[in-house]
């Protein structure tokens, strides 16, 4: 079960009463504060629980009914549909996801920031610099076809990674693995010291490529 019906399930295990995020993480034991508020989020954005903001915090409830609207099979062929071709976070989303996920999977804080002697800022980097990585949310061109753009754009950030010295350098990518596994099975014998990660929306975490 990931990370969102566990949400989901909560939700309708304390109906008709609500809940905000602390007590949802609580209840789950899901670690990532950030992780549970970006779920409800997208929970509520897709119409399977209600939420609004009382003061400072979010205050979440669902009932069955609303989630029996919320997955007919209309709308599952076409939230399916719309993952394949978006994904359910945006980019910056995505990336603040990872933060949050890699910070919890290394034991470290990352945060976005430079390395000397490279010019370019990553989204993840440890205040020693030990631990450097970026986040890429992609998908397959129409959702089929080779994307040879953004192939070129890995390349480009391994080599980056090459260069900060780090020694833990990674990749984080989000929304369609197959992306990161193609450029695998073409280029992955050119790649010795760079990890590739893959998260899903829901926070899942999986090692694709690379040290740990």
């Amino acid at each position: 079960m990931t990370n969102q019906e566990r949400i989901l399930e909560y939700l309708l295990s304390i109906a008709p009463d609500s809940a905000t995020n602390s007590q949802i993480r609580e209840a789950r034991g899901i670690r990532s504060h950030q992780q549970v508020y970006l779920l409800t989020q997208n929970l509520m954005r897709v119409g399977l629980i209600r939420g609004e903001r009382q003061g400072r915090e979010w205050v979440f409830w669902t009932d069955e009914a609303l989630v029996v609207r919320g997955t007919s099979p209309a709308r599952r062929s076409r939230d399916r549909s719309e993952t394949v071709a978006r994904g359910l976070l945006s980019p910056r989303s995505f990336e603040n996801l990872a933060r949050s996920v890699m910070s919890a999977h290394f034991g470290v804080s990352l945060a976005p920031g430079r390395v000397p002697g490279v010019p370019k800022e990553f989204d993840m980097v440890s205040p020693d610099g030990r631990f450097v990585g970026d986040a890429k949310y992609f998908t397959l061109v129409q959702g089929e076809y080779l994307p040879s753009a953004k192939f070129s754009n890995i390349a480009e950030h391994i080599w980056l990674l090459e260069k900060t010295g780090a020694a833990v350098p990674f990749l984080v990518f989000g929304n369609d693995r197959r992306v990161p596994l193609m450029w695998l099975e073409r280029y992955g014998h050119l790649n010795s010291d760079v990890a590739f990660f893959f998260i899903s929306d829901d926070g899942a975490l999986e090692r694709l490529a690379g040290p740990s």
